[in-house]
């Protein structure tokens, strides 16, 4: 089934991609689709998932974009800021500490695309919901 997945999103066949995907289970596409992009380190997999948040909405398919973003597809220019993107409108959805965390994440690395700033008012929405948060502490602020 993965080989068949992978042909539908290299061929730009999303509808037929998408048939494919509502048969399995969520951690059964999700590791499909991050083992797809692995393999192809093809912009057609987060182009695929793009199509699918677009279509449905959903929390996974923003999560798994991601995923793949700052994974398999992380040597690409550009797409830590695409994934901070897509963990900003998570948060925005769904305000919790490990959202807060993923943002802080982006602090934590070389091209330090969160501020100081923002990275110290996070870490202190993370402590008023977890004050013993490691995260935070580790980091330091």
């Amino acid at each position: 089934m993965i080989k068949k997945l992978e042909e539908k999103l290299l061929q730009g066949k999303y509808t037929d991609a998408e048939k494919i995907c509502k048969k399995m289970s969520r951690k059964d596409l999700g590791n499909m689709i991050m083992n797809i992009a692995y393999e192809t380190e093809s912009i057609s997999v987060y182009s695929f998932i793009q199509y699918m948040i677009y279509k449905t909405e959903q929390l996974e398919w923003m999560e798994l974009a991601i995923d793949v973003m700052i994974n398999p597809l992380c040597f690409l220019e550009g797409a830590y800021s695409i994934a901070l993107f897509h963990s900003r409108e998570v948060l925005r959805i769904e305000k919790n500490v490990e959202n807060l965390e993923r943002i802080l994440f982006f602090y934590h690395i070389p091209e330090k695309l969160v501020s100081i700033e923002e990275a110290k008012e996070i870490a202190k929405e993370i402590l008023k919901m977890d004050p013993t948060n490691k995260v935070v502490f580790e980091l330091n602020l």
